[in-house]
Formats: C-alpha cells, structure tokens, sequence
C-alpha cells in the first residue's frame, strides 16, 4: 500500500465534500432597537406539527458602541424570549412572542424566584408527553442576589404547554460540592431521555481552582431535581488570554443518544476554539477522550479568496465557535458552528461537517450561510423537518449601507435557514 493510501485509509476529517441544496434564509426575530443573540442559550422545539419555537436572549441596545453589543442581559430590559412559528419555521409572527424569563422584576422578586423550595410545592410535569419542554439558563444574566458575573446558578424551567407559559418555579442545578460550587453552566444543545423516563443533560462545573469540569447530571423526577453523575473531562489549567474570557475549558455541550445505544456528546474545546466530541458506552458512567472533528484537511473555504469588505476594528480572531449538533432520523449526524475568522477570505458565518457513519469520520465543511458583517455571530440550533430537510435558527449581523460600518453599528437579529445535504 502506497504511503497516499494509508494517509487516506486513516483520515478522520475531511473525508469528503457535502453538498449543500435548496439554501433559503429567513428572519426569525429582528427589531433595530434590539439585541437578539444567542440561540443556544434560549433553545428550538420542534412539536412535529408544523409548529417549531425558538428562544434567545434579548436586551434594548443603542447601537452606538463596543459596550453596547457586550454579551451582558442582566439590565430590567433583559431577558429570554421565545418566537413561535406555526409553518414549520416559515414565518415568525410577533403576536406569538412571549417571555420564557426576564429581568422586568425587582431583585427581592427574583431572588425570590431562584430560591429553591420543596418539590411537593411544586407543579408536576410530565416531560414525556408531547406538548412539555424544559429550558435551561443560569443566572449569569439575571439580576438579583446572584447577578454577580461569578459564582453562576443554572437553573431549568419547564412548560407543559409548548412554552406558553412557565412553571412558576425554577430548579437550580448546582455543582458536585467542595471545590466545584462556583456554578454550572448548561446550554440548550441537547439532553436526553432514557427509556425508563431518567432524563440526562451535561454541563460545565466552575471550580475555585481554576479548573473548568465538563459533568454529566441525570434526573430522575421530571426535572424537580438534578444531580451530578460523572465527570467527562477537566480542563487544562493556564493563565486567560487578555480579554479575561477564554480560560481553558470544554463549553457549548450537548446530549444525544446514537442509533447504536451510545450517548453522544458535542463539545467545544477552549483554547484553540476547536469542535469535538466524546463518547459513553454505558449510559454516562465512563467517557472516551474527545475528539476533533475539524482541522486543516476539513477547510474547504478557497485558501486564495479576497478578503472581505470587513469593518477594521472587529476584535480578534476566534475563527470556530459554538457548535451544535442533530442525529438526523437516518442516523446521519450533522455539527453545526460558527466562523469568525478575522479578517475574512469569505466563508464568515454559519458552517458545518457531517458524519455517516456515527461518528468515526467526518466530511469537509460545508457553508450554511457565509455573508455574516461582523463575526459577532453564531450559536445556532437545528432541527429535522418532516420533510428532510434541516432548519437552523442563529444570530447574524448584515451591512447596512454602501460604506464600511465600525463593529457595533450592524443590527443583531435572530435568523433562520432551511438547507438539505446530499
């Protein structure tokens, strides 16, 4: 066998080249005197009868400078809304808007709200029937006796009714004691329900120690209660890079379960922002080491292409970012992330890989949508439609005017984009 074939017979990533069909784009919530961001914080529904709801986070915002597209919604304005779409995500209409949580309450009342009582005080849900859903958050952007940016307090609320109300109480998930109380992080990328009716979702403990654990938590009461389970992996320990966010960690974590029995989980890897995954056997006792499901031979973005008309002051370079992913029904699965390279050579927005064959390899990456303006955007969710094809809800930014625009000034809005893979 020639050297050629066994690089080729021992390849991961970048196995192949996906084409993307039938691309249209819609918007799912835009209101210029808004900032609407940050899908997987919020969630997407999909109740199979052409009614899908998606959620994100939400704040006024003047548009003016760097501050005000900050990351922070723990202003009164702030919050988390949910659109509702009775078209299978087709049209979005405002009368259909709700607030899933928000800051419109004194801090006595919301720390209040987070404090935690018996569960015989509170509603029972069942999550097993088809109108319920659960929405996870933390108290990052909440103001109240835990609005402090450290320690986090997640929480999960739950909707019997397709997310047209709420429970009146949250839960409050915590970290596994001792040096991990400094809160949990969980995302709305996916959780699973075990035949029993034992639900699991992972998660990332902040530990004082510096080290960030990735956890999986299993409930087993509907959701009045999580506890911790197993450890999937700890972060590397190092000083944060100089804007004081990126400390070594695994974020942007989803559940899901494969055709094969295994749980699957998608993740993040900081520093290098690089998606990848890790694997459970038996149920989430144990963990495989992650995986990188991206790399060189996985870009597919021409290497030559000019660079963009891109505003100057964008910070940084994050380039990969918040990915999420979906077992589709023929057991294909399909990772989507973010792109913000700076500065660009095209292929800025929303992109993603595929695998066929449950994950031991994936194919080049392919682009869902590449215009984004900025780099401020991403943190999609997706969901199967009846028909096959796949819908993406995101944040995005679009340039407004002939003229370059400084970083702040683009519009955040909460977009959609239905798409087929060969």
């Amino acid at each position: 066998m020639s050297e050629k074939s066994i690089i080729q017979s021992r390849r991961r990533i970048g196995v192949k080249q996906v084409q993307v069909q039938d691309v249209h784009h819609v918007r799912v919530f835009y209101d210029e005197n808004m900032y609407a961001a940050h899908t997987n914080r919020g969630g997407i529904w999909n109740f199979g009868d052409g009614e899908i709801t998606v959620a994100h986070l939400l704040k006024p915002c003047e548009y003016q400078t760097d501050s005000d597209v900050g990351h922070s919604y723990s202003m009164p304005e702030g919050g988390m809304m949910l659109n509702r779409s009775s078209d299978n995500g087709e049209t979005w209409l405002k009368s259909e808007r709700n607030w899933i949580w928000n800051n419109n309450h004194s801090t006595y009342d919301l720390t209040e709200w987070l404090r935690p009582v018996d569960a015989a005080q509170r509603e029972q849900i069942d999550l097993s029937a088809p109108d319920s859903m659960m929405h996870f958050c933390y108290t990052h952007y909440c103001r109240g006796g835990y609005g402090a940016p450290r320690p986090w307090t997640g929480f999960c609320v739950r909707s019997k009714d397709r997310g047209r109300t709420w429970e009146k109480k949250p839960t409050r998930i915590e970290g596994p004691g001792g040096t991990m109380g400094l809160g949990i992080l969980i995302v709305n990328l996916g959780h699973v329900r075990f035949d029993n009716g034992v639900l699991g979702v992972v998660g990332t403990t902040y530990a004082d120690d510096g080290v960030r654990h990735t956890c999986f938590f299993v409930s087993y009461d509907n959701g009045l209660s999580w506890e911790f389970y197993s450890r999937i992996i700890a972060s590397e320990t190092g000083p944060t890079d100089s804007t004081g966010d990126e400390r070594g960690r695994y974020t942007y974590t989803g559940l899901h379960l494969l055709p094969d029995g295994r749980l699957f989980c998608c993740m993040h890897r900081i520093p290098g922002n690089i998606p990848c995954i890790t694997y459970s056997e038996d149920s989430g006792m144990t963990w495989s080491p992650p995986q990188f499901i991206i790399g060189p031979e996985s870009y597919s973005i021409p290497v030559t292409a000019p660079k963009a008309d891109y505003p100057s002051d964008v910070p940084g370079s994050i380039r990969y970012r918040s990915p999420c992913a979906l077992v589709l029904r023929d057991g294909r699965i399909v990772v989507l992330f973010a792109r913000r390279a700076m500065p660009a050579k095209g292929g800025n927005g929303i992109l993603g890989v595929v695998s066929d064959d449950l994950g031991e390899t994936w194919s080049k990456e392919f682009v869902i949508r590449g215009d984004d303006y900025t780099g401020d955007c991403g943190y999609p969710v997706l969901t199967e439609l009846n028909d096959g094809r796949i819908f993406t809800a995101y944040y995005f930014t679009e340039k407004q005017s002939d003229q370059l625009e400084p970083f702040a000034i683009p519009v955040r809005y909460i977009a959609g984009t239905f798409f087929k893979l060969d």
